[in-house]
């Protein structure tokens, strides 16, 4: 994970080689997403009824609340 100095906005460096907020590659949204570590490859797992690794494509069954920080 990475802050962007530019916008404070973290983002993951291992997707994206610059800020994708600055770029307008992802939009800031008005909410919050949560978000866990893969165990698997250290990638970004998101909640989708389940986790799963947009890196890997594991998941892991457990609830929503089972998360490591918050993303914006």
């Amino acid at each position: 994970m990475q802050m962007c100095p530019d916008c404070d906005y973290v983002y993951d460096e291992s997707e994206y080689s610059h800020c994708p907020y600055c770029s307008g590659e992802l939009s800031i949204g008005a909410g919050e997403t949560k978000a866990k570590d893969c165990p698997n490859c250290g990638g970004i797992m998101y909640w989708d009824g389940e986790w799963y690794c947009t890196n890997c494509d594991h998941t892991i069954d457990t609830d929503e609340d089972d998360f490591d920080y918050t993303m914006f």
